[in-house]
């Protein structure tokens, strides 16, 4: 596809579907992520343009996008809450110098 007529199907594309993307996210998580999601659907969207069915089928093939790039949001909030968990319990406890081990190796043998 030509540059030029490449980026206006892209503006034709995503001015007809991107409040319906963005609603779509938009009632499946928070604001941020919404926005975060509607864009990289839509970087998808332009990468893959060749790909992007015509008429009836291009906001079903927006939502299926939508819906991988949500679960990518996810899986990523997932690992990202339990590294969080992990590091939580972890705690901040210091390993005793090998001066303190040997004063209280001393000590406990007399």
């Amino acid at each position: 596809m030509q540059p030029d007529r490449a980026e206006q199907r892209f503006q034709e594309i995503y001015q007809a579907h991107q409040r319906h993307v963005l609603a779509y996210f938009l009632r499946r998580t928070d604001a941020t992520s919404a926005r975060d999601g509607a864009a990289e659907t839509f970087l998808v969207a332009w990468q893959r343009l060749n790909d992007v069915p015509d008429g009836d089928g291009t906001l079903p093939w927006l939502y299926g996008v939508s819906r991988k790039v949500l679960a990518n949001q996810r899986r990523a909030r997932d690992r990202s809450n339990a590294l969080s968990q992990k590091l939580n319990h972890v705690g901040t406890r210091q390993e005793a110098s090998p001066e303190v081990i040997v004063l209280h190796s001393w000590a406990v043998g007399r």
